[in-house]
Protein backbone atom coordinates (compact mmCIF):
# COMPACT_ATOMS: atom_id res chain seq x y z
CA UNK A 1 0.00 0.00 0.00
CA UNK A 2 1.31 3.26 -1.19
CA UNK A 3 1.43 5.87 1.30
CA UNK A 4 3.03 9.51 1.20
CA UNK A 5 5.55 8.72 4.34
CA UNK A 6 5.89 5.44 3.60
CA UNK A 7 5.07 1.73 1.83
CA UNK A 8 2.91 -0.47 4.16
CA UNK A 9 3.29 -4.25 3.26
CA UNK A 10 0.37 -6.17 4.00
CA UNK A 11 -0.07 -10.18 3.90
CA UNK A 12 -3.13 -10.82 3.01
CA UNK A 13 -4.48 -14.77 3.17
CA UNK A 14 -6.46 -16.06 5.92
CA UNK A 15 -6.23 -13.17 8.13
CA UNK A 16 -4.03 -9.66 6.70
CA UNK A 17 -0.56 -9.16 8.49
CA UNK A 18 1.50 -5.93 8.79
CA UNK A 19 4.38 -7.49 7.26
CA UNK A 20 6.47 -4.05 7.89
CA UNK A 21 6.38 -0.50 7.27
CA UNK A 22 9.04 0.64 5.02
CA UNK A 23 9.98 4.53 4.52
CA UNK A 24 10.75 6.38 1.02
CA UNK A 25 14.11 7.44 2.33
CA UNK A 26 15.20 3.61 3.31
CA UNK A 27 18.36 2.95 1.98
CA UNK A 28 18.27 0.41 -0.28
CA UNK A 29 14.30 0.46 -0.74
CA UNK A 30 14.18 -2.04 -3.60
CA UNK A 31 16.53 -4.84 -2.31
CA UNK A 32 14.46 -4.51 1.30
CA UNK A 33 10.91 -4.73 -0.04
CA UNK A 34 11.96 -7.25 -2.47
CA UNK A 35 13.56 -9.62 -0.09
CA UNK A 36 10.16 -8.72 2.40
CA UNK A 37 7.95 -10.18 -0.18
CA UNK A 38 9.96 -13.39 -1.08
CA UNK A 39 10.96 -13.97 2.59
CA UNK A 40 7.57 -12.95 4.79
CA UNK A 41 5.31 -12.81 2.06
CA UNK A 42 6.11 -16.24 0.16
CA UNK A 43 6.44 -14.68 -3.14
CA UNK A 44 3.23 -13.96 -3.80
CA UNK A 45 1.11 -12.17 -6.20
CA UNK A 46 1.77 -8.22 -5.36
CA UNK A 47 -1.12 -5.93 -5.34
CA UNK A 48 0.01 -2.28 -5.77
CA UNK A 49 -2.39 -0.03 -4.06
CA UNK A 50 -2.50 3.60 -4.19
CA UNK A 51 -3.84 5.72 -0.74
CA UNK A 52 -1.36 8.72 -1.80
CA UNK A 53 -3.54 11.93 -1.76
CA UNK A 54 -1.88 12.79 -5.13
CA UNK A 55 -5.10 11.07 -7.04
CA UNK A 56 -6.83 13.05 -9.71
CA UNK A 57 -10.32 12.27 -10.78
CA UNK A 58 -12.59 13.45 -13.54
CA UNK A 59 -16.32 12.54 -13.13
CA UNK A 60 -18.91 13.04 -15.65
CA UNK A 61 -16.95 11.77 -19.11
CA UNK A 62 -19.37 10.90 -21.81
CA UNK A 63 -17.96 9.50 -24.82
CA UNK A 64 -19.55 9.21 -28.69
CA UNK A 65 -21.52 6.34 -28.97
CA UNK A 66 -19.23 3.64 -31.06
CA UNK A 67 -19.36 -0.03 -31.88
CA UNK A 68 -17.84 -2.66 -28.90
CA UNK A 69 -14.64 -2.50 -30.85
CA UNK A 70 -13.89 0.96 -31.41
CA UNK A 71 -14.92 1.54 -27.28
CA UNK A 72 -11.63 1.15 -25.47
CA UNK A 73 -9.89 3.03 -28.26
CA UNK A 74 -12.28 5.93 -28.24
CA UNK A 75 -11.63 5.87 -24.60
CA UNK A 76 -8.09 5.74 -24.06
CA UNK A 77 -8.08 8.35 -26.45
CA UNK A 78 -10.11 10.71 -24.05
CA UNK A 79 -8.02 9.23 -21.54
CA UNK A 80 -4.88 10.55 -22.97
CA UNK A 81 -6.44 13.75 -22.97
CA UNK A 82 -7.39 14.34 -20.16
CA UNK A 83 -4.29 13.46 -18.32
CA UNK A 84 -1.60 13.87 -20.63
CA UNK A 85 1.31 14.30 -18.15
CA UNK A 86 -0.39 11.38 -16.05
CA UNK A 87 1.14 7.79 -17.31
CA UNK A 88 -0.75 5.51 -14.86
CA UNK A 89 -4.24 6.31 -16.33
CA UNK A 90 -7.69 4.28 -15.63
CA UNK A 91 -11.13 4.65 -16.69
CA UNK A 92 -14.83 3.05 -14.93
CA UNK A 93 -17.91 3.20 -16.47
CA UNK A 94 -20.50 4.34 -14.21
CA UNK A 95 -24.24 3.21 -14.36
CA UNK A 96 -26.62 5.98 -14.83
CA UNK A 97 -28.71 6.08 -11.49
CA UNK A 98 -31.97 8.64 -13.71
CA UNK A 99 -34.48 7.44 -15.65
CA UNK A 100 -34.24 5.40 -18.50
CA UNK A 101 -33.35 7.46 -21.61
CA UNK A 102 -35.29 7.00 -24.78
CA UNK A 103 -35.07 8.02 -28.35
CA UNK A 104 -33.39 11.78 -29.42
CA UNK A 105 -32.66 11.38 -25.40
CA UNK A 106 -30.73 8.56 -25.38
CA UNK A 107 -28.91 9.67 -28.70
CA UNK A 108 -27.51 13.07 -26.81
CA UNK A 109 -26.51 10.58 -23.73
CA UNK A 110 -24.11 9.07 -26.02
CA UNK A 111 -21.93 5.71 -25.14
CA UNK A 112 -22.08 6.42 -21.59
CA UNK A 113 -20.77 8.18 -18.72
CA UNK A 114 -17.39 7.20 -17.18
CA UNK A 115 -15.10 8.01 -14.37
CA UNK A 116 -11.40 8.78 -15.72
CA UNK A 117 -8.64 8.33 -12.90
CA UNK A 118 -4.80 8.92 -13.00
CA UNK A 119 -1.84 9.22 -10.99
CA UNK A 120 1.49 10.49 -11.59
CA UNK A 121 4.84 8.60 -11.95
CA UNK A 122 6.18 9.62 -8.82
CA UNK A 123 9.56 8.32 -7.15
CA UNK A 124 7.52 6.63 -4.20
CA UNK A 125 5.54 4.32 -7.24
CA UNK A 126 8.69 3.92 -9.39
CA UNK A 127 10.78 2.79 -6.16
CA UNK A 128 7.48 0.41 -5.57
CA UNK A 129 7.27 -1.18 -9.24
CA UNK A 130 10.94 -1.86 -9.10
CA UNK A 131 11.02 -3.38 -5.43
CA UNK A 132 8.23 -5.51 -7.18
CA UNK A 133 10.53 -6.53 -10.53
CA UNK A 134 12.94 -7.24 -8.08
CA UNK A 135 11.49 -9.87 -6.43
CA UNK A 136 10.17 -11.59 -9.46
CA UNK A 137 7.02 -11.98 -8.57
CA UNK A 138 3.53 -11.25 -10.45
CA UNK A 139 1.65 -7.94 -10.16
CA UNK A 140 -1.76 -8.97 -9.72
CA UNK A 141 -2.74 -5.23 -10.65
CA UNK A 142 -2.11 -1.11 -9.66
CA UNK A 143 -5.35 0.54 -8.09
CA UNK A 144 -6.04 3.34 -6.19
CA UNK A 145 -7.68 2.56 -2.45
CA UNK A 146 -10.45 4.98 -2.76
CA UNK A 147 -11.99 3.57 -6.35
CA UNK A 148 -11.73 -0.56 -4.80
CA UNK A 149 -13.36 0.38 -1.38
CA UNK A 150 -16.54 1.99 -2.96
CA UNK A 151 -17.68 -1.97 -2.83
CA UNK A 152 -17.37 -2.48 0.50
CA UNK A 153 -18.70 0.75 1.29
CA UNK A 154 -21.82 0.05 -0.47
CA UNK A 155 -21.72 -3.74 1.45
CA UNK A 156 -21.66 -1.52 4.71
CA UNK A 157 -25.14 0.44 3.31
CA UNK A 158 -26.67 -2.74 2.23
CA UNK A 159 -26.25 -4.05 5.45
CA UNK A 160 -27.80 -1.36 7.35
CA UNK A 161 -30.53 -1.14 5.30
CA UNK A 162 -31.77 -4.34 6.39
CA UNK A 163 -31.41 -3.40 9.51
CA UNK A 164 -33.08 -0.30 9.72
CA UNK A 165 -35.57 -1.18 6.70
CA UNK A 166 -34.37 2.06 4.96
CA UNK A 167 -32.35 2.72 2.33
CA UNK A 168 -29.99 5.73 2.15
CA UNK A 169 -28.62 6.92 -1.14
CA UNK A 170 -25.46 8.13 0.19
CA UNK A 171 -22.72 6.54 2.38
CA UNK A 172 -19.79 7.80 3.98
CA UNK A 173 -16.33 5.77 5.35
CA UNK A 174 -14.38 7.31 7.92
CA UNK A 175 -11.33 5.89 8.90
CA UNK A 176 -7.43 7.10 10.01
CA UNK A 177 -4.45 5.29 8.15
CA UNK A 178 -1.78 4.50 9.95
CA UNK A 179 0.08 7.22 8.33
CA UNK A 180 -1.62 9.64 10.20
CA UNK A 181 -4.69 10.44 7.14
CA UNK A 182 -7.80 10.28 7.52
CA UNK A 183 -9.18 8.79 4.49
CA UNK A 184 -13.13 9.12 3.75
CA UNK A 185 -14.98 7.30 0.81
CA UNK A 186 -18.19 8.45 -0.28
CA UNK A 187 -20.53 6.76 -2.64
CA UNK A 188 -23.87 7.60 -4.00
CA UNK A 189 -25.92 4.90 -5.22
CA UNK A 190 -23.41 2.54 -4.29
CA UNK A 191 -20.48 4.24 -6.96
CA UNK A 192 -17.39 6.40 -5.84
CA UNK A 193 -18.56 10.19 -5.15
CA UNK A 194 -15.68 11.34 -4.02
CA UNK A 195 -13.02 11.20 -1.48
CA UNK A 196 -10.93 12.89 0.51
CA UNK A 197 -7.48 12.48 2.35
CA UNK A 198 -6.38 15.13 5.40
CA UNK A 199 -4.01 15.01 7.91
CA UNK A 200 -5.59 14.74 11.69
CA UNK A 201 -4.02 14.18 15.10
CA UNK A 202 -3.61 10.60 15.75
CA UNK A 203 -6.35 9.14 17.89
CA UNK A 204 -4.56 7.60 20.69
CA UNK A 205 -2.63 10.96 20.94
CA UNK A 206 -5.20 13.32 21.86
CA UNK A 207 -8.79 11.58 21.41
CA UNK A 208 -10.85 15.08 21.82
CA UNK A 209 -8.58 16.89 19.57
CA UNK A 210 -9.32 14.15 17.19
CA UNK A 211 -13.25 14.06 17.49
CA UNK A 212 -12.80 18.00 16.85
CA UNK A 213 -11.20 17.80 13.74
CA UNK A 214 -12.87 14.46 12.36
CA UNK A 215 -16.38 16.10 12.58
CA UNK A 216 -15.06 19.16 11.14
CA UNK A 217 -13.62 17.39 7.98
CA UNK A 218 -16.86 15.37 7.76
CA UNK A 219 -19.07 18.78 7.54
CA UNK A 220 -16.25 20.07 4.93
CA UNK A 221 -17.10 17.01 3.09
CA UNK A 222 -20.79 17.49 3.41
CA UNK A 223 -20.71 21.23 2.14
CA UNK A 224 -18.64 19.03 -1.31
CA UNK A 225 -21.52 17.16 -1.52
CA UNK A 226 -23.76 19.99 -2.31
CA UNK A 227 -21.71 20.14 -5.36
CA UNK A 228 -23.03 16.28 -6.46
CA UNK A 229 -27.13 17.13 -5.65
CA UNK A 230 -26.42 16.49 -1.74
CA UNK A 231 -29.65 16.36 -0.19
CA UNK A 232 -30.03 15.76 3.64
CA UNK A 233 -33.81 13.90 2.71
CA UNK A 234 -31.62 11.62 0.63
CA UNK A 235 -30.46 10.05 3.86
CA UNK A 236 -27.19 9.37 4.41
CA UNK A 237 -25.41 6.38 6.62
CA UNK A 238 -21.56 7.24 8.22
CA UNK A 239 -19.31 4.47 8.82
CA UNK A 240 -16.22 5.14 11.31
CA UNK A 241 -13.52 3.70 12.28
CA UNK A 242 -12.93 3.94 15.57
CA UNK A 243 -12.73 3.28 19.51
CA UNK A 244 -16.19 3.05 20.94
CA UNK A 245 -15.42 5.72 23.28
CA UNK A 246 -14.43 8.37 20.33
CA UNK A 247 -17.17 7.43 18.92
CA UNK A 248 -19.55 8.68 21.17
CA UNK A 249 -18.09 11.27 21.39
CA UNK A 250 -17.69 11.50 17.58
CA UNK A 251 -21.95 11.17 17.49
CA UNK A 252 -22.12 13.91 19.91
CA UNK A 253 -20.44 16.11 18.18
CA UNK A 254 -22.05 15.73 14.47
CA UNK A 255 -24.77 17.68 14.12
CA UNK A 256 -25.59 16.54 10.05
CA UNK A 257 -28.91 14.20 9.77
CA UNK A 258 -27.04 10.90 9.10
CA UNK A 259 -27.07 7.70 10.93
CA UNK A 260 -23.30 7.18 12.31
CA UNK A 261 -22.53 3.79 13.18
CA UNK A 262 -19.01 2.89 15.05
CA UNK A 263 -17.02 -0.34 14.42
CA UNK A 264 -13.44 -1.26 15.53
CA UNK A 265 -11.47 -2.50 12.35
CA UNK A 266 -12.09 -5.87 13.89
CA UNK A 267 -16.03 -5.42 14.21
CA UNK A 268 -16.25 -4.05 10.77
CA UNK A 269 -14.33 -6.95 9.56
CA UNK A 270 -17.04 -9.57 10.62
CA UNK A 271 -20.30 -7.28 9.64
CA UNK A 272 -18.16 -7.41 6.12
CA UNK A 273 -18.22 -11.42 6.90
CA UNK A 274 -14.39 -12.06 6.93
CA UNK A 275 -11.74 -12.03 9.84
CA UNK A 276 -8.78 -9.25 9.61
CA UNK A 277 -7.22 -11.27 13.06
CA UNK A 278 -5.64 -9.68 15.65
CA UNK A 279 -4.54 -5.57 15.30
CA UNK A 280 -2.29 -3.23 16.86
CA UNK A 281 -4.76 -0.88 16.38
CA UNK A 282 -8.27 -1.43 16.29
CA UNK A 283 -8.71 2.00 15.22
CA UNK A 284 -6.51 2.37 11.92
CA UNK A 285 -8.57 1.23 9.07
CA UNK A 286 -5.68 0.22 6.38
CA UNK A 287 -5.50 -3.60 7.63
CA UNK A 288 -10.12 -3.32 6.59
CA UNK A 289 -8.99 -1.65 3.33
CA UNK A 290 -5.84 -4.16 2.42
CA UNK A 291 -7.82 -7.24 3.45
CA UNK A 292 -10.87 -6.32 1.35
CA UNK A 293 -8.88 -5.49 -1.55
CA UNK A 294 -6.05 -8.35 -1.36
CA UNK A 295 -9.39 -10.86 -1.46
CA UNK A 296 -10.55 -9.62 -4.90
CA UNK A 297 -10.33 -11.87 -7.42
CA UNK A 298 -11.11 -8.75 -10.31
CA UNK A 299 -10.50 -5.01 -9.93
CA UNK A 300 -13.18 -2.20 -10.42
CA UNK A 301 -10.65 0.10 -11.53
CA UNK A 302 -7.41 -1.72 -12.86
CA UNK A 303 -5.22 1.44 -13.39
CA UNK A 304 -2.67 1.30 -17.12
CA UNK A 305 1.08 2.05 -17.52
CA UNK A 306 4.00 0.80 -19.22
CA UNK A 307 6.31 0.52 -16.78
CA UNK A 308 3.72 -1.97 -15.21
CA UNK A 309 2.84 -3.48 -17.92
CA UNK A 310 6.68 -4.55 -18.76
CA UNK A 311 6.02 -7.11 -15.65
CA UNK A 312 2.44 -7.78 -15.90
CA UNK A 313 2.59 -9.14 -19.10
CA UNK A 314 5.04 -11.62 -19.15
CA UNK A 315 4.87 -12.68 -15.40
CA UNK A 316 1.32 -13.27 -16.85
CA UNK A 317 2.04 -15.64 -19.41
CA UNK A 318 4.28 -17.51 -17.63
CA UNK A 319 1.32 -17.57 -15.15
CA UNK A 320 -0.83 -18.87 -17.61
CA UNK A 321 1.66 -21.23 -19.21
CA UNK A 322 2.21 -22.89 -15.77
CA UNK A 323 -1.31 -22.84 -15.51
CA UNK A 324 -1.30 -25.00 -18.65
CA UNK A 325 1.79 -27.10 -17.81
CA UNK A 326 -0.07 -27.98 -14.43
CA UNK A 327 -3.71 -28.66 -16.08
CA UNK A 328 -1.54 -31.12 -18.88
CA UNK A 329 0.18 -32.57 -16.09
CA UNK A 330 -3.16 -33.19 -14.02
CA UNK A 331 -4.53 -34.99 -17.01
CA UNK A 332 -1.27 -36.93 -17.24
CA UNK A 333 -1.38 -38.03 -13.50
CA UNK A 334 -5.31 -38.82 -14.77
CA UNK A 335 -4.45 -40.91 -17.48
CA UNK A 336 -1.47 -42.19 -15.27
CA UNK A 337 -3.92 -43.26 -12.76
CA UNK A 338 -6.68 -44.90 -15.64
CA UNK A 339 -3.69 -46.88 -16.80
CA UNK A 340 -2.44 -48.21 -13.52
CA UNK A 341 -5.89 -49.13 -12.88
CA UNK A 342 -6.31 -50.84 -16.24
CA UNK A 343 -3.11 -52.52 -16.03
CA UNK A 344 -3.78 -54.05 -12.35
CA UNK A 345 -7.26 -55.48 -13.58
CA UNK A 346 -5.34 -57.15 -16.99
CA UNK A 347 -2.65 -58.25 -14.11
CA UNK A 348 -5.73 -59.84 -12.31
CA UNK A 349 -7.37 -60.74 -14.95
CA UNK A 350 -3.63 -62.42 -16.38
CA UNK A 351 -3.24 -64.30 -12.65
CA UNK A 352 -7.04 -65.60 -13.27
CA UNK A 353 -6.44 -66.87 -16.87
CA UNK A 354 -2.98 -68.43 -15.80
CA UNK A 355 -4.77 -70.39 -13.16
CA UNK A 356 -7.33 -71.46 -15.17
CA UNK A 357 -4.64 -72.39 -17.57
CA UNK A 358 -2.71 -74.61 -14.69
CA UNK A 359 -6.44 -76.61 -13.88
CA UNK A 360 -6.71 -77.00 -17.55
CA UNK A 361 -3.46 -78.85 -18.11
CA UNK A 362 -3.89 -80.85 -14.57
CA UNK A 363 -7.13 -81.98 -16.41
CA UNK A 364 -5.08 -82.86 -19.45
CA UNK A 365 -2.56 -84.67 -17.95
CA UNK A 366 -4.97 -86.77 -16.08
CA UNK A 367 -6.58 -87.75 -19.02
CA UNK A 368 -3.42 -88.40 -21.42
CA UNK A 369 -2.71 -90.85 -18.03
CA UNK A 370 -5.63 -92.47 -17.96
CA UNK A 371 -5.37 -92.97 -22.46
CA UNK A 372 -2.18 -94.22 -21.79
CA UNK A 373 -3.02 -96.23 -18.77
CA UNK A 374 -5.70 -98.14 -22.06
CA UNK A 375 -3.07 -98.25 -24.29
CA UNK A 376 -3.06 -94.62 -26.43
CA UNK A 377 -0.20 -92.81 -26.59
CA UNK A 378 -1.70 -89.08 -27.20
CA UNK A 379 1.29 -87.06 -27.39
CA UNK A 380 2.68 -89.60 -30.40
CA UNK A 381 -0.28 -88.92 -32.00
CA UNK A 382 -0.15 -85.48 -31.61
CA UNK A 383 3.39 -85.16 -32.89
CA UNK A 384 2.87 -87.29 -35.60
CA UNK A 385 -0.53 -84.75 -36.58
CA UNK A 386 1.93 -81.77 -36.35
CA UNK A 387 4.64 -83.77 -38.61
CA UNK A 388 1.91 -84.38 -41.22
CA UNK A 389 1.02 -81.02 -41.39
CA UNK A 390 4.41 -79.56 -41.39
CA UNK A 391 5.14 -81.77 -44.20
CA UNK A 392 1.28 -81.45 -45.87
CA UNK A 393 2.07 -77.80 -46.14
CA UNK A 394 5.63 -77.90 -47.83
CA UNK A 395 4.73 -80.86 -50.01
CA UNK A 396 4.80 -80.04 -53.78
CA UNK A 397 1.17 -80.45 -55.44
CA UNK A 398 1.29 -80.42 -59.18
CA UNK A 399 -2.58 -81.42 -60.36
CA UNK A 400 -4.26 -77.77 -59.41
CA UNK A 401 -1.31 -75.96 -61.49
CA UNK A 402 -1.43 -78.49 -64.64
CA UNK A 403 -5.38 -77.89 -64.40
CA UNK A 404 -4.68 -74.47 -64.60
CA UNK A 405 -2.20 -74.28 -67.25
CA UNK A 406 -4.09 -76.83 -69.28
CA UNK A 407 -6.63 -74.28 -69.70
CA UNK A 408 -4.38 -71.47 -69.97
CA UNK A 409 -3.34 -73.24 -72.91
CA UNK A 410 -6.58 -73.79 -74.58
CA UNK A 411 -7.03 -76.00 -77.53
CA UNK A 412 -4.92 -74.09 -80.10
CA UNK A 413 -1.10 -74.19 -78.37
CA UNK A 414 0.61 -77.22 -77.36
CA UNK A 415 3.58 -78.40 -74.45
CA UNK A 416 6.72 -80.14 -75.56
CA UNK A 417 8.05 -80.54 -72.48
CA UNK A 418 6.84 -79.24 -68.60
CA UNK A 419 9.33 -79.70 -65.57
CA UNK A 420 7.76 -78.88 -62.22
CA UNK A 421 10.46 -79.06 -58.80
CA UNK A 422 10.17 -77.74 -55.55
CA UNK A 423 13.11 -75.43 -54.94
CA UNK A 424 14.26 -75.08 -51.17
CA UNK A 425 15.87 -71.75 -50.67
CA UNK A 426 19.51 -71.61 -49.42
CA UNK A 427 20.03 -69.86 -45.92
CA UNK A 428 22.42 -67.59 -45.35
CA UNK A 429 25.12 -69.28 -42.56
CA UNK A 430 24.61 -66.41 -39.89
CA UNK A 431 22.38 -67.13 -37.79
CA UNK A 432 20.92 -63.51 -37.06
CA UNK A 433 20.12 -63.09 -40.59
CA UNK A 434 17.90 -65.90 -40.74
CA UNK A 435 15.99 -65.38 -37.27
CA UNK A 436 15.56 -62.21 -39.37
CA UNK A 437 13.84 -63.80 -42.29
CA UNK A 438 10.14 -64.14 -42.58
CA UNK A 439 8.68 -67.81 -43.21
CA UNK A 440 7.94 -66.94 -46.65
CA UNK A 441 11.23 -66.68 -47.37
CA UNK A 442 12.43 -69.80 -45.39
CA UNK A 443 9.60 -71.87 -47.12
CA UNK A 444 10.20 -73.88 -50.28
CA UNK A 445 9.07 -72.70 -53.80
CA UNK A 446 7.39 -74.42 -56.73
CA UNK A 447 8.97 -73.91 -60.43
CA UNK A 448 7.56 -74.95 -63.45
CA UNK A 449 9.48 -74.86 -66.95
CA UNK A 450 7.04 -75.02 -70.19
CA UNK A 451 8.58 -74.94 -73.13
CA UNK A 452 6.94 -74.83 -76.90
CA UNK A 453 7.52 -74.50 -80.30
CA UNK A 454 5.23 -73.45 -83.32
CA UNK A 455 5.54 -74.94 -86.61
CA UNK A 456 8.11 -73.13 -89.25
CA UNK A 457 5.48 -71.23 -91.27
CA UNK A 458 4.20 -69.45 -88.39
CA UNK A 459 4.89 -65.57 -88.14
CA UNK A 460 7.24 -65.10 -85.25
CA UNK A 461 5.32 -62.04 -84.76
CA UNK A 462 2.27 -64.11 -84.35
CA UNK A 463 3.86 -66.89 -82.50
CA UNK A 464 5.16 -64.11 -79.80
CA UNK A 465 1.72 -62.52 -79.69
CA UNK A 466 0.68 -65.88 -78.56
CA UNK A 467 3.05 -66.47 -76.16
CA UNK A 468 2.50 -63.43 -74.72
CA UNK A 469 -0.96 -63.92 -74.55
CA UNK A 470 -0.82 -67.33 -72.80
CA UNK A 471 1.77 -65.13 -70.33
CA UNK A 472 -1.13 -63.03 -69.25
CA UNK A 473 -3.76 -66.01 -69.11
CA UNK A 474 -1.21 -67.71 -66.51
CA UNK A 475 -0.69 -64.71 -64.84
CA UNK A 476 -4.64 -64.65 -64.03
CA UNK A 477 -5.20 -68.10 -63.31
CA UNK A 478 -2.71 -68.42 -60.96
CA UNK A 479 -2.63 -64.82 -58.72
CA UNK A 480 0.14 -64.66 -56.33
CA UNK A 481 2.13 -66.91 -58.78
CA UNK A 482 5.29 -64.66 -61.31
CA UNK A 483 5.00 -65.81 -64.96
CA UNK A 484 8.25 -64.85 -66.87
CA UNK A 485 9.26 -65.59 -70.40
CA UNK A 486 13.40 -66.44 -70.24
CA UNK A 487 13.45 -67.39 -73.80
CA UNK A 488 10.80 -65.74 -76.33
CA UNK A 489 9.85 -66.53 -79.98
CA UNK A 490 12.23 -65.13 -82.54
CA UNK A 491 15.67 -65.34 -80.66
CA UNK A 492 18.58 -66.28 -82.98
CA UNK A 493 20.24 -69.67 -82.42
CA UNK A 494 23.30 -71.27 -83.96
CA UNK A 495 23.73 -74.98 -85.58
CA UNK A 496 27.32 -76.38 -86.91
CA UNK A 497 26.98 -76.04 -91.10
CA UNK A 498 29.51 -77.13 -93.50
CA UNK A 499 32.00 -74.76 -94.79
CA UNK A 500 34.33 -72.74 -92.71
CA UNK A 501 32.40 -69.77 -94.05
CA UNK A 502 29.00 -70.15 -93.77
CA UNK A 503 28.66 -71.12 -97.81
CA UNK A 504 27.38 -74.10 -98.77
CA UNK A 505 30.04 -76.29 -100.07
CA UNK A 506 32.81 -74.69 -98.00
CA UNK A 507 34.78 -76.85 -95.38
CA UNK A 508 35.16 -76.93 -91.88
CA UNK A 509 32.95 -76.38 -89.41
CA UNK A 510 30.55 -73.13 -88.28
CA UNK A 511 28.06 -71.72 -86.40
CA UNK A 512 25.07 -70.02 -88.87
CA UNK A 513 22.81 -68.32 -87.29
CA UNK A 514 18.88 -70.06 -87.59
CA UNK A 515 15.35 -68.15 -86.61
CA UNK A 516 13.97 -70.19 -83.66
CA UNK A 517 10.49 -71.14 -82.90
CA UNK A 518 10.37 -72.30 -79.33
CA UNK A 519 9.58 -70.37 -76.38
CA UNK A 520 9.90 -71.03 -72.13
CA UNK A 521 7.71 -70.06 -69.76
CA UNK A 522 8.73 -70.54 -66.18
CA UNK A 523 6.47 -70.04 -62.85
CA UNK A 524 7.34 -69.53 -59.54
CA UNK A 525 5.56 -69.49 -56.54
CA UNK A 526 3.80 -71.25 -53.25
CA UNK A 527 4.05 -75.17 -53.37
CA UNK A 528 0.71 -75.51 -53.28
CA UNK A 529 -2.04 -73.75 -55.02
CA UNK A 530 -5.14 -72.84 -53.65
CA UNK A 531 -8.26 -72.06 -55.40
CA UNK A 532 -9.12 -67.86 -55.09
CA UNK A 533 -12.64 -67.78 -53.44
CA UNK A 534 -14.54 -65.77 -56.18
CA UNK A 535 -14.07 -66.29 -60.03
CA UNK A 536 -10.92 -64.50 -61.67
CA UNK A 537 -11.69 -61.80 -64.22
CA UNK A 538 -10.14 -62.69 -67.72
CA UNK A 539 -9.90 -66.41 -67.40
CA UNK A 540 -11.50 -68.65 -69.74
CA UNK A 541 -14.97 -69.84 -68.77
CA UNK A 542 -16.11 -71.28 -72.49
CA UNK A 543 -16.09 -74.73 -73.20
CA UNK A 544 -12.89 -74.83 -75.28
CA UNK A 545 -11.11 -73.58 -72.48
CA UNK A 546 -12.06 -76.48 -70.39
CA UNK A 547 -10.59 -78.98 -72.48
CA UNK A 548 -8.09 -81.30 -72.85
CA UNK A 549 -4.47 -79.63 -73.28
CA UNK A 550 -3.88 -81.82 -75.83
CA UNK A 551 -5.49 -81.04 -79.57
CA UNK A 552 -6.50 -84.54 -80.55
CA UNK A 553 -7.36 -82.68 -84.25
CA UNK A 554 -3.90 -81.96 -85.28
CA UNK A 555 -2.22 -84.44 -86.63
CA UNK A 556 1.28 -83.48 -85.37
CA UNK A 557 -0.13 -83.31 -82.10
CA UNK A 558 2.19 -85.17 -79.37
CA UNK A 559 1.59 -85.72 -75.81
CA UNK A 560 4.14 -83.39 -73.53
CA UNK A 561 6.95 -85.18 -71.89
CA UNK A 562 6.23 -84.33 -67.85
CA UNK A 563 8.55 -84.35 -65.67
CA UNK A 564 8.34 -83.62 -61.74
CA UNK A 565 10.68 -83.46 -58.93
CA UNK A 566 10.09 -83.27 -55.42
CA UNK A 567 6.03 -84.39 -55.95
CA UNK A 568 4.25 -87.17 -54.41
CA UNK A 569 3.86 -89.98 -56.76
Amino acid sequence: MISDDALYVYDVGGKVRLVDTVPWATRDFEQTVSGLIRRECGGKSVMIVNDMTDQLFKGGQRIPKVGPMDKANVVARKLAVAFPNYPIRGALALKDAGPRKTGATAAQAGGGLYLFAAVPMSEPVQKTIGAVKTSMSSIAGFTLLPVESSDMVRALAEKAAKREKTKSRWAVLIGQHQSGGLRQVITRDGQLAMTRMTPVTDLSTDPNAWVSEVAQEFKATISYLSRFGYSAGDGTEVFVITTPQAGEMLRQRIDVPCNIHNYTVGEAARELGFSIGIQENQYHADPLHASWIGRKSRLILPMVAADINKIYGPRQAATFAGLLLFCGAAYLGWQLAGNTQAWFTAKDDLVSQQRLRINVNQEYEIEVARMNALGVDIKLIQSSLETYKTLEAESLRPLPILRKVGEALGSELRLDTMKIERVVPKLPDDPYVVAEMTPEQKAPTLKASLQLSFPGTVDPLVAKREVDDLQARLRTALPGYDVAIPRPVGDLVYEEVEGGTGVPGAQGGVQAPLEDHVAELVITGPVQFHEPETPVDGAPTDASATDSPVDTNMEDQTTPDMTYEGAEQ
